[in-house]
Formats: C-alpha cells, structure tokens, sequence
C-alpha cells in the first residue's frame, strides 16, 4: 500500500533542499509518498493534511516559548510564524483522528509544548555531550525497554547524530519518556494511548540510508500509517 504523508512545507522554493530531501527519501525507502502542506491559512492546512494517512513533523527552528509559558531569552531563536500557528492545529487534528504522527527534532518539541510540556531554551548551560551542529553520530543514546522505541529499533542502546540547543524538559501529560541521551537529556517521547505518536530529538533523516535501525523508524511509521 501506498502510503501519502502530509508534512508542513518548510520553503517557498519549490525544489527539495538537502534537508528535505532526506525526508522524501526516508520514506520513500519505507514506500510512502509524500505531500506538502501549505501553511499561511493553517484552517486549510489541516483539511488538506487530513486527507492524508500520517504526519511528519520535522526538524527546524525554535518554538515561541509562549506556547510552554515562557518569556524569550536571548539564546532562543526567532520564532517561525507560519509553523507556530499550523503545526498545533495539525498535531491535535491527527491525534483527534488517530492517524500515526512522527516528529523530528523541532518535531519532538512541538509535540510536548502542544500537549501541555514545557521545554529547556538552550541546554547549553548543562549539556555534557555534544548535542549541536553534528550530522553524524556523536552519542549514544539509551532507550527504556518496553517502549514503542524499543520495539521499533530493538536494541537498548543507539549511537546517534545531534543537532539542536533546545530539548524537551518537564514531558507532556499522556507522553511517556522513551530514551536519554548519556548526560540526561530527553531524546524520544511517546503517546502510549495513540496509534502512533512518536517523537525524537535527533535526526533519524541523515542515518536512515546507512543505518536499517534509523530506517526502521520511518518503516515503523509508514506501517502504522497503512493500518
């Protein structure tokens, strides 16, 4: 079965970028097609994304911390208007409908501050690993058995890639805490009670051609998708 995914446009420029790209591949290994999803009326955004079986949540700027009920501090980044105003409205539309949502990165934190979590600005202060500006894998991560995780990648541990200064802090009512990085921070969060709601911090995107464990994420998903 051919599985279409609605996943939030993230460029006007009607050619995939790099980053893009990597996402269509993923899932295209995981016999998917996928959609974009017009942002500037997020009403329409949802109808439209309805139509599709799952939504991919990914990677990229900050969340305003008004939606966690936080003031800005000067290490946050500018928010993205667009995706601030959308991307919840689309998260709790899927979930209303119980169709599978994967988040990525950014993806992984807007799914805790929709649902009522809040989130670290900048864990610079109090990383010990590197967790910003790596591609490719830097650290292991640690994923608590009987997870959704667990099951996906069948092992306890996994070396990851890193890319992100904001994480996930106080975990969202309903989510459950599905791994840690070595020096405590949140790297995956599920919704037990959901098809399948699935986020994780770093990004599986960049692995996946390699690594059939950071495949089987998006073949996990997609299967999920054609249910």
């Amino acid at each position: 079965m051919r599985v279409v995914i609605a996943m939030p446009r993230m460029s006007t420029d009607p050619e995939p970028t790099v980053a893009q790209s990597k996402y269509i591949e993923s899932l295209a290994r995981a016999g998917a097609g996928m959609r974009w999803v017009e942002l500037s009326d997020p009403e329409q955004a949802v109808q439209d994304a309805l139509t599709c079986d799952g939504l991919l949540l990914p990677g990229g700027g900050d969340m305003d911390p008004k939606f966690y009920g936080q003031a800005r501090i000067p290490a946050c980044g500018e928010p993205n208007l667009l995706r601030d105003a959308a991307e919840p409205l689309l998260l709790r539309a899927f979930l209303a409908a119980d169709k599978p949502v994967l988040g990525i990165c950014r993806g992984i934190q807007v799914m805790n501050a929709v649902l009522g979590g809040d989130l670290y600005q900048d864990i610079k202060p109090f990383e010990h690993l590197p967790h910003n500006g790596h591609w490719a894998k830097v650290h292991t991560v640690t994923v608590r058995r009987g997870t959704l995780l667990s099951r996906i990648l069948g092992q306890d541990t996994v070396l990851v890639n890193s890319q992100h200064h904001q994480a996930v802090d106080r975990v969202a009512p309903g989510f459950t805490l599905a791994a840690l990085s070595e020096d405590g921070i949140v790297e995956a969060i599920e919704k037990p009670d959901a098809r399948f709601c699935l986020g994780v911090q770093w990004h599986p995107e960049w692995l996946s051609d390699a690594d059939p464990a950071m495949q089987g994420l998006f073949d996990a998903f997609v299967n999920a998708c054609s249910k």
